[in-house]
């Protein structure tokens, strides 16, 4: 470990650009050691990525920790940098990996995928299920979303009671939290820590419940890396839960620095934003004794992975798959707080891999409930989200997210700049708004018989 680190400091501060350049406001230069490593010595039980993480947080100022990350981002294949840090293991595992965009897959390593994220191209790792969405590509979608007939009064009325009184609260307590973690690596323990701690949140909320009318449940979704995926259900005590078709709302929990990947990742709107709108969402139905019809359960899913190539949900979905999972629509949410300076906020829903009844099934939801116009956005191959996987697999899921493409946070998402001030274009209000939305689409999805 010392040699590592011996190696990587000297090589990150060489220069003209050193860190201390005058012409660069006159920042005190980094003094280094005769055996710099000796200031990286780690106590026992503490990794090399932790130590130089500590470091690099305690003993540098916020423009000497800014140049560093440039510097070694710059100058340094990514892999090279991780594996120089002792953050090598793995890298070469053979993957195969599908690039939006391109008709083939690829295969690669582990460490070429960080090259991929690093310059800019994104992916569905495919490697432990090639075959995903054979077994449902069969049949039809049969449960499509009937819209022919208007929903009752009484219905409309219901929904609009649980929206009345929502505050951010919640929102901001959650985002707090869940963004304080070094960042939530679905390979990492900050990846676990925080995956535990939204099970945790989850429970705490059932706890609060009236047993006597519903069942609820969370787990843990297990996966090859150490992150899990969180999944909640909600149903009536009555009927076969086996039986049951689902309503889910999804997000993914983990975040990623694209430029280090053992680096700070607050992931505060990509997708913390979108997490703590479910935790929200869940959250409002308990409290308002929220009962869903007995041949119906709620679910709400936490996708762990998403940015290591859908890895998470695509276990899930091929799960639900194998297992003749009824899904009757699947509302995913990835991004929903960032309001660009001088734009009109509205709630954008993706084009492409969606069931487009399903989308014009929750467009009509924000005509009506919600003060926001909606448009249409999309990326082409250079974004995607954990709805394509279930899409694969032949169920029926919508994608939602905060605005059009281009006017999204594009220079601060997968860096240690995704926070809550984002300049003061980070919405709570925003927020509040797909909490709405997915309040809307579990009550009316589940009033449609």
């Amino acid at each position: 470990m010392k040699l590592a680190l011996a190696c990587l400091l000297p090589l990150a501060f060489v220069g003209q650009h050193a860190l201390g350049n005058p012409a660069r406001g006159g920042q005190t230069p980094l003094v280094l050691q005769d055996d710099l490593s000796d200031a990286f010595v780690s106590s026992p039980g503490v990794s090399a990525v932790e130590s130089l993480s500590n470091f690099i947080m305690t003993s540098l100022t916020d423009s000497q920790r800014e140049d560093l990350m440039l510097k070694l981002w710059q100058h340094h294949d990514v892999v090279d940098v991780m594996t120089m840090t002792g953050h090598g293991e793995g890298l070469e595992e053979e993957r195969l990996v599908q690039v939006f965009g391109e008709y083939s897959p690829r295969k690669m390593t582990e460490g070429d995928k960080y090259r991929l994220k690093k310059a800019g191209y994104n992916f569905m790792d495919i490697t432990d299920h090639p075959n995903l969405g054979q077994i449902n590509r069969q049949r039809a979608l049969i449960n499509a979303v009937s819209l022919d007939n208007p929903i009752d009064d009484e219905t409309k009325s219901s929904i609009k009671a649980m929206m009345m009184g929502l505050d951010d609260k919640h929102l901001r307590a959650d985002i707090a939290k869940l963004s304080s973690f070094w960042n939530r690596n679905y390979k990492s323990h900050w990846g676990l820590s925080s995956s535990n701690w939204i099970h945790d949140q989850v429970e705490a909320i059932f706890n609060s419940s009236n047993r006597n009318k519903i069942r609820t449940s969370v787990r843990k979704f297990p996966h090859k890396f150490v992150q899990n995926s969180i999944i909640a259900r909600i149903e009536s005590v009555d009927g076969n839960a086996e039986d049951k078709e689902l309503i889910i709302l999804s997000a993914h929990q983990d975040s990623l620095n694209y430029m280090l990947p053992f680096y700070r990742a607050p992931g505060a709107d990509d997708d913390g934003s979108g997490s703590v709108t479910c935790l929200q969402v869940l959250r409002s139905l308990v409290e308002h004794a929220f009962v869903p019809p007995s041949n119906l359960a709620l679910e709400f899913h936490w996708f762990a992975a998403e940015e290591g190539g859908l890895l998470g949900s695509q276990d899930v979905a091929a799960a639900y798959e194998k297992e003749g999972k009824k899904i009757k629509g699947m509302l995913h949410m990835d991004m929903t707080a960032f309001v660009k300076t001088g734009t009109t906020p509205i709630i954008a829903f993706f084009q492409s891999q969606v069931d487009t009844n399903l989308t014009a099934f929750a467009t009509k939801l924000v005509d009506e409930y919600l003060p926001l116009k909606w448009n249409f956005t999309g990326c082409g191959k250079s974004c995607g989200s954990d709805h394509m996987s279930f899409y694969k697999a032949g169920f029926s899921v919508t994608f939602a997210t905060e605005g059009l493409f281009e006017d999204g946070p594009l220079d601060n998402i997968h860096t240690a700049n995704d926070d809550t001030d984002q300049d003061g274009q980070y919405s709570f209000d925003h927020m509040l708004e797909f909490v709405k939305l997915g309040l809307a689409f579990v009550a009316e999805l589940a009033a449609r018989q």
